[in-house]
């Protein structure tokens, strides 16, 4: 079985999966209450979040550049941009949550940078977002063990943050095995990712420096769900998303559905219940949201057809 296969396969069971999600969540939820509550949302707030989605990406920007200056990759700030914007346009339209990552790293490839480079920069930005989130959900902890009471709920969760914790200490411990294992460009691939990560993060600058733009970037995010359930006129309280938020985003990255939808509905639905938001006004929140980045990302579009990516002008 050739990789194509094995590709096409994979993607007919995420899709599988997220319209065995949605529709499970369709069978609990009144389909006529969720039209109404889309009647009656106020779409000044969902310019408001497309705006604050826009700011979010001029600070992830901010910190991509500062990855890829680290590595000796340089770009002005505008290109990096156009870079980010046709990878957060390609996660919302491909199946895959991190798809993008892979036309981020084409296009610093087409403007002169080896493969390995394209690759690393790629994979260290994404790896200080992940470690970001995963630390403002560390602190969140103390919500949510107050919103929730059921404890194998409480497992769970942190069988998830203890599970990526591990995953992303050990890929910065990866260089640390036998050279003799670096027998593929792959493998080697990893142990630059690996030796280059562990001494980034580990420094003040840029280490610190990351991990707090990092947390600002999500944080980003909670104002912008936030924003949109006040169009919903609903009342959330700002610190219960402080945990939700940044859990839900992280279990979407999990790249079992297209482009995380069905996870974030589900996950959403199920945690909004505890602070007492209806099904169809948690699932019409999170439709909201997913709708919100795609149409945030659409520049990405633009850029891409445009072509502007592959110009050799740094």
């Amino acid at each position: 079985m050739n990789f194509a296969h094995k590709n096409h396969i994979l993607i007919i069971v995420k899709f599988i999966v997220t319209m065995a999600l949605l529709l499970l969540i369709a069978q609990n939820v009144e389909l006529q209450r969720i039209f109404t509550i889309l009647d009656d949302f106020d779409t000044v707030f969902f310019l408001l979040a497309v705006v604050i989605l826009l700011l979010q990406t001029m600070i992830a920007t901010i910190r991509w550049r500062i990855v890829l200056s680290e590595i000796k990759v340089e770009f002005s700030f505008t290109r990096v941009l156009s870079f980010l914007w046709i990878g957060l346009f390609f996660n919302q339209a491909l199946p895959s949550s991190v798809g993008g990552d892979a036309f981020r790293g084409y296009c610093v490839y087409k403007n002169g940078y080896s493969i390995g480079k394209s690759s690393l920069g790629v994979l260290l930005d994404r790896m200080f977002g992940m470690v970001g989130l995963v630390v403002l959900i560390v602190v969140s902890l103390p919500l949510m063990f107050d919103l929730i009471n059921d404890k194998d709920v409480q497992w769970g969760v942190f069988f998830v943050i203890m599970s990526v914790f591990a995953a992303i200490s050990s890929s910065l411990m990866l260089d640390l095995l036998p050279k003799k294992m670096a027998h593929s460009r792959i493998i080697q691939g990893l142990f630059a990712f690996s030796k280059e990560g562990r001494r980034q993060i580990l420094t003040i600058y840029p280490g610190v420096m990351l991990l707090v733009v990092s947390i600002v970037i999500h944080s980003i995010s909670i104002i912008a769900v936030v924003v949109l359930s006040i169009g919903m006129s609903l009342d959330l309280e700002w610190h219960s998303m402080l945990f939700i938020v940044p859990f839900v985003t992280l279990a979407s990255a999990i790249p079992i559905s297209i482009a995380g939808w069905g996870v974030r509905e589900g996950i959403m639905v199920v945690s909004l219940g505890y602070l007492g938001v209806a099904p169809e006004q948690a699932l019409v929140l999170s439709i909201l949201y997913g709708v919100l980045m795609l149409v945030s990302s659409i520049p990405g579009l633009i850029i891409w057809l445009k072509g502007d990516y592959s110009s050799s002008n740094k």
